[in-house]
C-alpha cells in the first residue's frame, strides 16, 4: 500500500525505510536483527516494507543502541 506523505502514516514508511537501509549497512539480515533486539523476524520485515506497520519509540530506542547509531537516523528524508 502506498502512503502519501500528507498522511500521518507517513512516519512509519519512512523509518522501516531506514531502518532495513541502516540494518543492510551493518551486514545484517531480518533474522539476525530480530535475534539481536529479540524481536521476530515477521515483526522486522512487516516494518521494513512499504505497508504501514506500527512501533513503539521503545523499538526504536534499543534498535539505536544494539545497532550502536544515533535515533534520529531512523528519521532520516522525513519533512
Amino acid at each position: 500500500m502506498k502512503i502519501d506523505k500528507n498522511n500521518n502514516k507517513y512516519i512509519y514508511v519512512i523509518v522501516g525505510k531506514n531502518i532495513k537501509r541502516i540494518r543492510k549497512e551493518k551486514g545484517l539480515t531480518q533474522v539476525q536483527l530480530a535475534d539481536l533486539i529479540q524481536y521476530s523476524e515477521g515483526t522486522i520485515a512487516n516494518i521494513e516494507n512499504d505497508s504501514y506497520q506500527t512501533f513503539s519509540l521503545e523499538f526504536l530506542y534499543i534498535l539505536s543502541k544494539k545497532l550502536n547509531i544515533p535515533i534520529e537516523e531512523f528519521f532520516k528524508g522525513l519533512h
